[in-house]
Order: C-alpha cells, then sequence, then structure tokens
C-alpha cells in the first residue's frame, strides 16, 4: 500500500490529476490497473486477476474508465453538509446540479447503500 504525501506527489505523477484514482501495482512495481475512479468492487476484481496470475502483468485490461457515480450520490452528501449553504450552492453550481443530486441520494441511502456502498462485486463471496 502506498500513501501519499500532502502535495499530491505521487497522484499527480501517475494520474494527471484525476480526482479519486485508485492504481494496482504488479509485483515489478509496475501498474498493472487503473482505476479511474475508485470503485471498490472493481478494484477487488482486479486485485484477485493479479492475484490468479501471480502478481505479474496487466489485469483486466489494465484500466477502467467507468464513472462510478453511484456511491457518489449515495454518499456524498458529507463534505457540502460540512460546508453549509454556501458550499452547497457552489457544489450544485459547478456541477450541475451535484449538490441536490447528493442531498437527494442521501435520502435514498437506506435503500441504495448495500448495492452503491458495497465492497465486493456482485456475487462474490465476500459479499454480505
Amino acid at each position: 500500500m502506498l500513501v501519499d504525501d500532502y502535495e499530491g506527489t505521487t497522484h499527480r505523477a501517475y494520474s494527471q490529476a484525476m480526482a479519486d484514482p485508485a492504481f494496482l501495482l504488479d509485483t515489478d512495481g509496475r501498474v498493472a490497473f487503473y482505476n479511474m475512479w475508485t470503485h471498490v468492487p472493481t478494484l477487488k476484481t482486479a486485485i484477485d486477476a493479479l492475484l490468479a496470475q501471480e502478481g505479474r502483468g496487466v489485469v483486466k485490461g489494465g484500466i477502467d474508465r467507468t464513472p462510478h457515480l453511484l456511491a457518489s450520490f449515495v454518499d456524498g452528501y458529507r463534505g457540502p453538509r460540512r460546508g453549509g449553504r454556501r458550499a452547497h450552492l457552489e457544489y450544485d453550481l459547478g456541477g450541475f446540479g451535484a449538490g441536490t443530486l447528493t442531498f437527494l441520494g442521501q435520502k435514498a441511502k437506506p435503500l441504495l447503500a448495500g448495492f452503491a456502498l458495497r465492497a465486493a462485486p456482485r456475487g462474490d463471496p465476500m459479499e454480505k
């Protein structure tokens, strides 16, 4: 596991400043899989694939460009809520209504959390 510094040096070196990437490195230190928007079930599938090929090489085509937005929709309101009305308004204006969508997603969280915030892919034995 690599933890970046506060300046985000490693983040910028690998991701061209994407907001929420995850990188899976193989045993040789090469990028085996790049998850442009961190999505835990997708990352777990890539880890399992890498382990199945003895920790070396590219897995799952090497990159996942899918914008996994459901988790942000369901659990993304905490930040704007802490920031107050102005933060919510700016998020709404800058994100084409994202503030309002995450507010609604928070209200739907009891119904959607089990699916949207899961740690394992559907059908995985680790899934609850």
